[in-house]
């Protein structure tokens, strides 16, 4: 018997049990095909555009302007598609993103830095940068990212002439009495700072434990009265929101949920505050507010937590630290020893 059809059944069989080949991405629109405007300002715009990733790419390198074109392109993708986005039209966001990119361009050169116009609250974020760092580094993500998270939920807590943030307030106090006497309460899921839920605190343990951020001597809150007690300091807040971010993390760039190797991409700047405050939003590629702006503001707190700054009114004054450890040293008369 020939065998020719013996062959022909084999090979389908093989092809059946080989893994299917995931279809190829869609080919990325051109920049052109997202701008719909008349040729003169569409060319205009485009100028724009790369003029601003190329001023991202002098200040903070190349990987932050291609996080930058990355954001871009899915913000102008979602105003022809119709999905939510930041901005009603194209030329409105650069025109954000041009604001934004001036004043990461001054912070970066160590000039006086105008947020007017930004919708940002720096006098939140500067007076607890000690403990953003901290917290941030002790799970190896940037802490522009973490920062950026605070401002936006600070941010929008001073809205309607303080209003949202009063009822917020008045809910924690009560949510908390509530549980110290009951045990539990329905109200007020999130607290401090970042806007963290007393339910993800109590299941940060491990992770803590496992990049070494937990105070061994510290126990570790068990119920929700002490996770909403934790939550109220200021670095405990942040420690919590650190880890639940590394998680995400972790699960979004594909590593193991025990890596713990240091994150630098820049498009974590995007991530952090876009899956901090609505993780199906963001898993839906949405661009809303709060995301685009926070990427922003995650690469502009990256450059001004690293130095001292004074904020008056809506502007930002580098300070220049004096004393013994900030001076340049003299140079020694003796030979240097290098073991």
């Amino acid at each position: 018997m020939p065998l020719g059809p013996w062959l022909v059944l084999a090979l389908a069989g093989l092809l059946f049990l080989l893994p299917p080949i995931p279809p190829s991405a869609p080919p990325s629109p051109s920049l052109r095909d997202l701008l719909p405007y008349p040729p003169r300002q569409r060319e205009a715009l485009v100028g724009l555009h790369l003029a601003l990733k190329a001023s991202l790419h002098q200040l903070l390198g190349k990987e932050a302007a291609r996080a930058y074109d990355r954001l871009m392109r899915l913000e102008l993708k979602n105003q022809r598609l119709g999905k939510r986005s930041a901005f009603p039209d194209a030329k409105a966001a650069l025109l954000a993103a041009q604001r934004w990119v001036e004043a990461i361009g001054q912070a970066r050169r160590g000039h006086r830095v105008s947020l007017e116009g930004l919708p940002t609250a720096p006098h939140h974020v500067l007076p607890h940068a000690r403990e953003i760092r901290t917290a941030a580094s002790a799970l190896g993500i940037p802490y522009g990212v973490l920062a950026a998270i605070v401002d936006n939920e600070q941010y929008g807590g001073d809205k309607a002439l303080g209003l949202s943030r009063g009822v917020r307030e008045a809910a924690d106090t009560l949510a908390q009495s509530l549980a110290e006497a009951q045990g539990h309460t329905p109200l007020s899921r999130t607290l401090g700072l970042a806007q963290m839920s007393w339910e993800d605190a109590l299941k940060q343990g491990d992770r803590l434990r496992l990049f070494g951020a937990w105070d061994p001597v510290r126990a570790f809150p068990r119920s929700e009265a002490e996770a909403r007690q934790a939550l109220e300091d200021p670095y405990l807040n942040l420690l919590f929101t650190a880890s639940r971010l590394r998680g995400y993390f972790n699960a979004l760039l594909g590593l193991p949920p025990k890596d713990t190797r240091p994150l630098e991409d820049p498009w974590l700047y995007y991530l952090g505050p876009a899956w901090h405050n609505y993780p199906l939003r963001a898993q839906n590629l949405e661009t809303w507010e709060d995301s685009f702006h926070g990427f922003f503001k995650g690469l502009l707190y990256q450059v001004v937590l690293a130095g001292r700054w004074h904020l008056e009114g809506r502007t930002l004054t580098p300070l220049k630290a004096w004393g013994p450890g900030n001076q340049d040293p003299k140079p020694s008369p003796l030979p240097s020893l290098t073991p």
